[in-house]
């Protein structure tokens, strides 16, 4: 059995804290740093800063220090609204740590670099090629959703129509103003909220990378933004939406292949029940529709901290079960980044639609 996995977890915010939650409890990982942004967080016992017994690692602003560290993997968590070209300093710092032998795994963006630009998937490669390392973009939505779940349910079928899944969050539980701000709640309409540009990137990115998984040819991402209009003052936690100002999203992306809509995504952020669309009703959720032949799906499940105590938050934690679901895929990674060959590794598996069998995409195909 080999030894434990070196693991560097990279920004320390909501997803990074739900990684580092579950890393330090699982014997098979160990956890040799910690990079952070914020100069309170220097020099803090990761446990002591996770409210646990300390853990004898301590994050540190130094990011020299960080990408010099021994280890096999980063699991890289910088803010969703850090910019990813070909140029920035977030793709350049994944460089870095790439061509320094550690594999990369990240909810924050390249799913799919090739979709944004062929300089931007070459430079990625070359950083993985020099290092002998590996990149792999993941999460919940982009991640999870659609590249594993949604391709594996089209699995019963060998002709698609259209593959409609719906994502509805309610955001009343909220407690970040940046967080409730970025979403669009609270401005006016004349006002582009980072989401529109966070939301072109990645979920434009995760339609693209299906449709590759999938093997059809993408013609290009259509999208329509909707916003829900506060009816009268809403209270939220951070802060109050005045009347008549942005409050809530209601974001659609359309895959179009062969001049039709394959595949949309639609995402419904909200705080009214009142804004959600005829037959839905409140909580976080997914709805499923593939239209197909010879057999359809249709479904509608949840995260949960607990099914069976029909619980969101287990007790003494209040981390939302969608973050975990954002951090444990990258976690669950660790094991394929570090062992495939280097390179940027895409999710294909075994259980997917292919229009032809001839072209079937998988690892598993080596003759």
């Amino acid at each position: 059995m080999r030894a434990a996995y070196k693991v560097i977890v990279w920004g320390p915010g909501i997803v990074g804290n739900a990684c580092l939650k579950e890393v330090i409890k699982k014997s098979e990982l160990e956890l040799v740093g910690v990079l952070a942004y914020s100069d309170s967080k220097n020099g803090v016992d990761v446990g002591e800063y996770l409210g646990m017994d300390a853990v004898g690692v301590k994050m540190t602003t130094d990011q020299e220090a960080v990408i010099a560290m021994d280890a096999d993997v980063v699991l890289f968590s910088v803010n969703m609204s850090a910019e990813l070209n070909v140029d920035s300093e977030a793709t350049n710092i994944a460089c870095r740590l790439l061509e320094s032998g550690k594999s990369l795994v990240t909810s924050a963006g390249w799913w799919y670099p090739a979709y944004h630009s062929q300089a931007l998937h070459d430079k990625l490669d070359a950083a993985c090629k020099k290092g002998g390392s590996c990149l792999h973009g993941t999460g919940v939505n982009p991640g999870w959703l659609y590249e594993r779940i949604i391709s594996t349910f089209t699995g019963a079928s060998t002709s698609i129509k259209h593959i409609h899944v719906q994502e509805l969050s309610d955001n009343s539980h909220i407690e970040s103003a940046d967080m409730m701000g970025g979403l669009g709640y609270g401005s006016e309409m004349s006002e582009k909220p980072w989401i529109e540009n966070v939301g072109d990137r990645g979920y434009e990115e995760t339609l693209a990378l299906t449709c590759h998984v999938m093997g059809v040819k993408l013609d290009r991402i259509e999208s329509e933004k909707k916003y829900f209009i506060a009816r009268e003052d809403t209270k939220l936690i951070p802060f109050t939406v005045p009347k008549g100002k942005r409050c809530g999203v209601n974001f659609l992306y359309h895959a179009i292949v062969d001049g039709k809509k394959f595949i949309t995504l639609e995402e419904i952020w909200y705080v009214d029940e009142r804004d959600l669309p005829d037959g839905l009703h409140r909580g976080d959720y997914y709805n499923i529709k593939i239209e197909a032949e010879p057999v359809s799906v249709r479904g509608q499940f949840q995260l949960m901290a607990s099914v069976e105590d029909d619980l969101e938050h287990r007790p003494g934690d209040n981390t939302l079960p969608a973050y975990y679901a954002t951090a444990v895929p990258l976690i669950q990674a660790i094991p394929i980044v570090c062992g495939a060959q280097p390179g940027i590794v895409l999710p294909f598996n075994f259980a997917n639609y292919s229009p032809d069998l001839r072209n079937f995409k998988s690892p598993l195909i080596v003759r």
